[in-house]
């Protein structure tokens, strides 16, 4: 190797021993960074507008929070037997904590286990579901969340405002919904205070949802409210389009189904309750509390929220002080 010196001929020798320690470090670096990260499951009945609300503010809260896991989303679309799967295969991985969405998806995961840690998203009434015992302080098992129960007495405030000559109401609902009994028992105490007639049909799927929805059209109502129940809002997109071609107004407490054609609603902010939902997993996965030594944290304000292309569609007037409260007002598109 002729221009090579005895000093250079003894370095390269030297640099070939090391290069099988540096491909082990870097090898072994490698590894380090590549282990998986922690998993959070995410269980929801079926896609709806507030559930995806919600899962936005809890990913968003959990980065906030500097808490770096993976989540995974499975949704049931409805279907009993795949939410028991889902929820099953849930609680026999290797999940931190279980996110359920809506009550229908909490009762399938607290009736599979009482020790994992579930935190529950906009539950109506979590004692009626038998997740707690007495009050929001007696947890039946390890678990925690946030309630979503409406503010009715605001939501028909905003009803007579608009509609003050309203006499009539319409209503679909799920009975085998144990939130939708909450929803409607506070939405027929609205009606009877306020002496507005009261009308109701029950339906358990979506095609009975538009059977019902249509019976009622028939029976001249001049308004229909969407209530908390998660069959009924799955099929809101027919119901705004049939009560539309009626000239019908919707009303909801879901300001995403006002988005869709509802004319107005006085409606919980499922982002920041989603946000609330990351603030109780940071205190189990950072500062190691049990889900049920995690307080409850029940939603008691409400947005108001006004479609004023459906407002003129149906050739109603809003209140200049209804549109100066609302956080939200959807334009003519």
């Amino acid at each position: 190797m002729k221009g090579w010196s005895v000093a250079h001929r003894c370095v390269i020798p030297g640099l070939i021993l090391l290069l099988p320690l540096v491909a082990c470090l870097s090898g072994c670096s490698k590894t380090g960074s590549s282990l998986p990260k922690p998993k959070i499951a995410i269980l929801e009945d079926k896609p709806l507008e507030w559930a995806a609300e919600m899962k936005d503010g809890f990913r968003f809260g959990l980065v906030q929070k500097g808490i770096d896991v993976e989540t995974v989303s499975r949704s049931a679309k409805g279907d009993p037997k795949t939410l028991s799967a889902i929820s099953e295969e849930f609680i026999k991985g290797d999940y931190k904590l279980i996110y359920s969405l809506g009550t229908q998806a909490t009762k399938e995961a607290f009736h599979q286990t009482k020790t994992r840690p579930i935190i529950f998203g906009a539950v109506t009434d979590p004692v009626k579901a038998g997740l707690f015992a007495a009050d929001l302080e007696h947890p039946l098992g390890n678990i925690t969340g946030t309630v979503d129960l409406w503010p009715y007495s605001a939501q028909f405030d905003l009803i007579r405002a608009i509609l003050p000559k309203l006499k009539k109401i319409g209503i679909v609902y799920n009975s085998n919904e144990s939130n939708s009994q909450v929803s409607v028992k506070y939405i027929e105490a609205e009606c009877r205070k306020r002496n507005i007639r009261f009308v109701e049909k029950t339906a358990t799927t979506v095609p009975e949802v538009q059977k019902a929805v249509n019976a009622l059209l028939n029976e001249s109502i001049d308004l229909l409210f969407i209530p908390s129940d998660n069959t009924v809002q799955a099929a809101s997109g027919y119901i705004i389009e049939s009560c539309q071609a009626k000239n019908v107004p919707v009303f909801t407490g879901v300001c995403e189904i006002v988005e869709k054609g509802a004319l107005a609603a006085v409606g919980v902010n499922y982002y920041e309750l989603g946000d609330a939902n990351a603030q109780q997993a940071a205190e189990i996965l950072l500062n190691g509390k049990k889900a049920g030594e995690v307080p409850v944290v029940v939603e008691e304000k409400g947005n108001i929220c006004v479609n004023l292309k459906a407002a003129k569609n149906l050739g109603i007037s809003v209140p200049k002080e209804i549109l100066g409260k609302a956080s939200k007002i959807y334009q003519y598109q």
